[in-house]
């Protein structure tokens, strides 16, 4: 909101209407990054989710990464919940991908980050958008 505006706009307020005035100014600028905080965080997960599809792994299961998937699982006025996934049948290699496991032969298959790796880069771009938006209110 622009600060000559909101100037302008309280030259004409008494002090019984100023609360409220403040008010509403406060829940139009909580819109705006509510709004705002949405499309950021749409922006992340989907961005998580071309890096991990990116660094999965293509070895014997070469189609792992065309499972890998996010979605909207709760939004409301205050704001969104995206949640990255793995879609059947493939989610159950997830685990083992990541932490490794025991081959039928002896020895265990190594370990691949690819998930950490990217969240950790998509949580500090998160947060950093999101410090974005609450400096500039947009």
């Amino acid at each position: 909101m622009n600060l000559l505006l909101l100037v302008s706009s309280m030259a004409n307020i008494t002090i019984n209407s100023l609360g409220r005035e403040i008010n509403d100014i406060l829940n139009e600028y909580k819109q705006e990054v509510t709004e705002e905080i949405k499309n950021v965080t749409h922006e992340v997960a989907n961005d998580f989710k071309e890096d991990t599809k990116r660094d999965a792994p293509r070895g014997r299961r070469k189609r792992f990464y065309k499972y890998i998937d996010v979605k909207t699982t709760s939004e409301n006025y205050d704001g969104v919940v995206d949640t990255w996934y793995v879609k059947d049948p493939e989610y159950r290699l997830t685990h083992l991908i990541k932490n490794g496991h025991q081959k039928r032969n002896g020895g265990r298959t190594k370990s691949n980050d690819f998930i950490d790796k990217n969240y950790s880069k998509a949580e500090k771009k998160f947060e950093e958008k999101v410090k974005e938006v609450i400096t500039n209110g947009r």
